[in-house]
């Protein structure tokens, strides 16, 4: 299922990466690291993931030359955040407050934290509930290509989170059901259809093809259904010279949507 967007990603702070050349050849990826340029992107911008950068501290004294314009002078001497493992600083949890809005459009975003190697090892352990995950740096420029493809293929899932609410109109419940039964039916339904098929029982694939096929057309998954036409249409009209090749498809898009089933399920509870 293909993204609805370009997959946009807000990277904040002095993560190790050369921010100018990413702003300049890099259209996915839009860095910033003065305050009032995040908090503007963030409040006019959609984005699919956003990096976090967390220093270790935010004070004249003990932050590098290179760091302190990201931290506004006003709060140059304020202490870290009582209470905080990561050095969170008062204006950084107000970004993500920012962020966390469930009124703003970047309240669903995925956000990973960055934290200094020099910091606690077990602050990777340590993933405060705003951030979806926590990463050591520094973050080379493979390591984000790396994250920006993983985050890419979980928003695909997240996507299926919201075609399935919108087709029951944020019916939490019945929507979770649904989940559970395409889970649990799809991948039994597409061994049933290669058995039928392996035995030449056209009419009884054509059958369970049907019920698959409008499974899928009820709960919006249009990717699967769109093979799962096909191949019903081929069996219908005898046509068994492509059949193998539009099961496959229709296999591997049935794949697709189920390996994600864990992914969906834990995060189902954010939407």
């Amino acid at each position: 299922m293909p993204l609805k967007k370009p997959f946009i990603v807000l990277m904040t702070g002095n993560i190790d990466i050369n921010h100018s050349s990413f702003n300049q050849r890099r259209q996915d990826i839009i860095a910033a690291t003065q305050y009032d340029d995040i908090l503007m992107h963030i409040e006019t911008t959609q984005f699919d993931l956003i990096l976090f950068d967390l220093p270790v501290n935010c004070s004249v004294a003990t932050t590098p030359a290179r760091l302190r314009h990201f931290c506004p002078p006003w709060m140059e001497e304020m202490p870290r955040t009582a209470g905080s493992s990561l050095g969170r600083h008062p204006w950084q949890s107000e970004l993500i407050a920012r962020i966390k809005d469930p009124l703003g459009m970047n309240s669903k975003t995925p956000v990973i934290a960055i934290v200094n190697p020099t910091k606690d090892s077990q602050s990777e352990q340590q993933c405060p509930t705003e951030f979806d995950d926590i990463l050591t740096g520094p973050i080379t420029e493979q390591r984000l290509n790396e994250l920006i493809d993983l985050w890419k293929t979980k928003a695909l899932a997240l996507d299926y989170i919201q075609i399935l609410l919108s087709k029951t109109k944020n019916n939490r419940r019945l929507t979770l059901t649904l989940f559970e039964k395409l889970f649990e039916e799809l991948p039994l339904q597409v061994i049933d259809i290669k058995d039928a098929l392996e035995n030449k029982q056209y009419d009884l694939a054509r059958e369970i093809t049907h019920k698959l096929n409008g499974s899928v057309s009820f709960c919006g998954l249009m990717d699967i259904q769109q093979p799962a036409n096909t191949l019903e249409s081929c069996l219908l009209n005898d046509n068994y010279a492509s059949i193998h090749r539009h099961f496959l498809m229709l296999q591997q898009r049935t794949l697709n949507f189920t390996c994600h089933q864990k992914f969906i399920l834990e995060n189902f509870g954010k939407y």
